[in-house]
């Protein structure tokens, strides 16, 4: 292969010579446009800073949006208000700033770098459009769970209506039907205006059990809003979690806004006592139809005069009490009144428990 000219004379002087720059940012550029197609715009970003490190021969590069630091290549750049060593090249609208840790740049490199910003610009509409997607899907995998546990209370109400409403009235039904084909015996005319009138109070009873049947919505599963609101302590606080329940599903009576308040509240409260470790237990006293929620810690810490009248405003919303032992170590009751206790609870009683402890 014949070397051209221009290249020796590149490599006597000790420069690159012009063209083939423009090939190898093509190649590059190309490049990070497949790696972020497989592996999202993330990927793309920090490919595209690690190329621009390599194509323009800075120490160091970063991609600021705002005073977030989204990805960075070499050496770290001081933040784009503290930059006097560095240039700043704005990217897209301005909201994000490309800063670059050079001392001189030429103008084929001042070219090259605003076509890396253009690019950074695409990568991050991207990245935008992405995680607005993984916000949406988080949306609606969160949506799907409350409807499959409504959809499940609901087959389980039907189960019992049929059971204990609807089996008592087939039976009356059916001995009226019996009344009214004489296999009872004959049937004098009062008699025979009594049975009409049973009948169609029969089917009005019908019609009432299937329109209460077909209202109102699932009540809210206490466990699955606690387990929300501590699981992000126990990631962010280095906290571990051990929660102890009794049956699968915790459903409290009362409305549903409300219950997840008490849950949030409860979770800013232990964390405000700087805990390393904290128990939630949930058990059943069916004789006075509640649920028992105990959350204790490791610490002692008294709680404010203003929080524990918060607390105890949420829980009498709900129909509830609410205890507070400040001996050591912490712990917090509150009694909440239960929708139902199926029998599958009373007979096989199954005890589940969890820990969950940030890495």
């Amino acid at each position: 292969m014949i070397i051209p000219l221009r290249v020796h004379g590149g490599a006597l002087i000790g420069r690159r010579p012009e063209g083939l720059g423009v090939a190898e940012a093509e190649r590059a550029m190309a490049a990070v446009a497949e790696h972020a197609l497989r592996n999202g715009a993330r990927a793309g970003l920090e490919a595209l800073l690690k190329e621009a490190l390599k194509l323009t021969g800075a120490a160091g590069i970063a991609l600021h949006e705002g005073r977030v630091r989204i990805a960075e290549a070499g050496l770290r750049p001081p933040p784009p208000s503290k930059s006097r060593a560095s240039q700043v090249y704005p990217v897209g609208d301005g909201r994000a700033t490309l800063v670059i840790l050079s001392e001189r740049t030429g103008a084929e490199q001042q070219e090259l770098l605003a076509r890396i910003a253009r690019m950074a610009n695409t990568l991050l509409v991207a990245r935008r459009r992405e995680v607005s997607q993984q916000a949406r899907q988080v949306q609606l995998v969160r949506q799907r769970q409350r409807l499959e546990r409504e959809l499940n209370y609901r087959e389980c109400a039907r189960s019992r209506a049929s059971h204990d409403l609807r089996t008592p009235l087939l039976v009356i039904k059916g001995y009226l039907e019996m009344m009214r084909k004489g296999m009872t015996g004959p049937l004098t005319p009062t008699m025979e205006r009594y049975v009409e009138r049973m009948t169609r109070s029969a089917q009005d009873m019908n019609e009432l059990i299937v329109q209460q049947l077909s209202r109102g919505g699932a009540p809210e599963d206490l466990l699955c809003l606690l387990t929300d609101a501590f699981e992000p302590l126990a990631r962010s606080q280095h906290v571990t979690l051990n929660v102890k329940c009794e049956v699968q599903s915790v459903p409290v009576r009362g409305p549903g806004p409300v219950l997840a308040q008490l849950a949030r509240m409860l979770a800013r409260d232990v964390s405000a006592t700087r805990a390393h470790e904290v128990n939630l237990s949930i058990d059943a006293h069916e004789k006075v139809g509640m649920w028992r929620l105990r959350v204790s810690t490791d610490k002692h810490r008294t709680l404010p005069a203003r929080k524990v009248a918060r607390l105890e405003h949420l829980v009498l919303r709900l129909g509830g009490t609410l205890s507070i032992q400040d001996e050591s170590p912490f712990e917090l009751r509150v009694h909440l009144p239960a929708v139902s206790f199926a029998p599958s609870h009373r007979s096989q009683p199954r005890v589940q428990a969890t820990a969950v402890e940030a890495i």
